[in-house]
Formats: structure tokens, C-alpha cells, sequence
């Protein structure tokens, strides 16, 4: 019986959910991942709603959030660490390489 309710869920994922996009930077273990945290905590929020009406919208944002981010396959947050990773590796300074055997002058004597 379990199997076959999680062959059930596989299934859902691998339809228009788990879509290939072309934009997509987000791995389809992490997608999932992202829709059921994401419903997760909507359900959250959206049941706390009239007990902490602050927290619940925060947890309603969150989890729409990563509900968005796990069927679109796209995260902006991880896409601007990737570019600023690039940029960072590409304005590094170049250094000189320090030698085992610098060479030095002999103290001057004065007379």
C-alpha cells in the first residue's frame, strides 16, 4: 500500500510540476524538496493566520516562496550567488610568487 501511494507521488512530480525549464538552477531532489517544505509551512501559516497574524504572513511568503522556487525550478537567490561568485573569481589579484632564496645585499659598512 505504501509503494504504491509513493509511485502515485513520483509520478505527480515527474508531470508539469518537475518541467524542464531552461532557466532552471535548482536540482529536481531540491525542487522537491522546496514544494513539500513550501507547503509545508503555508499550511503553517495559513492556519496560524488568526492566532499570529505577523508570523503567519511570514510563513505564508516563505512557503510560497519555495513552493515557486520547487515548480519553476528557479531561485533568483541562488542565481545572484552564482554570478557573484564569477565576477569575485575574475578580479582576482595577481601576485608575484615569493622565492625560497630571496636575494639580499650585504649591510653597507661606514668608515
Amino acid at each position: 500500500m505504501d509503494t504504491q501511494v509513493i509511485d502515485k507521488l513520483k509520478e505527480t512530480f515527474k508531470g508539469p510540476l518537475l518541467q524542464e525549464n531552461e532557466n532552471a538552477n535548482v536540482g529536481k531532489s531540491e525542487r522537491i524538496l522546496s514544494v513539500a517544505t513550501g507547503a509545508f509551512i503555508l499550511f503553517q501559516g495559513i492556519t496560524n493566520i488568526f492566532s499570529h497574524p505577523i508570523i503567519a504572513l511570514a510563513e505564508v511568503a516563505v512557503g510560497g516562496s519555495l513552493m515557486q522556487r520547487g515548480v519553476t525550478g528557479y531561485c533568483a537567490v541562488k542565481a545572484m550567488m552564482e554570478d557573484n561568485c564569477q565576477t569575485e573569481a575574475v578580479h582576482v589579484p595577481v601576485t608575484t610568487p615569493v622565492t625560497s632564496n630571496p636575494v639580499t645585499t650585504p649591510p653597507s659598512t661606514v668608515l
